[in-house]
């Protein structure tokens, strides 16, 4: 894509970064096969992020499919400190745009937000199901400077 750098891709999942939002974006594009293949696809997403002066972070997670208590036990314990200590004190903005009917995905997202939100403070992730809302969202809360 024209307005994307490729970080990372297999058959689970495609990490970019969309230079018009300046957001990170994690994009399913198939169910998870296991605990070790997302714990490498997040490894990557926290590698991608290190790299750029971005403060926003967005997992596509409508094709995910059923994540272990163990693998979300991980983003909590790994992936969201990783992302707050790359920020140095700045606000980080966690988007997840989610399948409505998606049920597995959305226990999965939302027993990540609850754990996040009680053992990092000034955590919070916005959830959305549909992409105009999403890139309202981010265009409104972009690092400048």
């Amino acid at each position: 894509m024209e307005n994307q750098r490729l970080f990372f891709e297999n058959v689970t999942a495609r990490i970019y970064y969309d230079l018009r939002l300046k957001a990170l974006f994690l994009e399913y594009t198939n169910k998870v096969r296991s605990d070790a293949e997302f714990i490498e696809i997040n490894s990557e997403v926290l590698k991608a992020f290190q790299q750029l002066d971005s403060n926003q972070f967005v997992a596509d997670i409508r094709k995910m499919g059923v994540i272990s208590v163990a693998s979300q036990q991980w983003v909590v314990k790994n992936l969201i400190p990783g992302l707050m200590k790359h920020l140095k004190g700045k606000p980080l903005f966690h988007v997840q745009l989610m399948d409505p009917v998606e049920v597995f995905a959305k226990v999965s997202a939302k027993n990540i937000k609850n754990k996040s939100a009680q053992n990092i403070p000034g955590f919070n992730v916005e959830q959305f199901y549909d992409t105009a809302s999403l890139e309202n969202y981010l265009s409104t809360h972009q690092m400048t400077g």
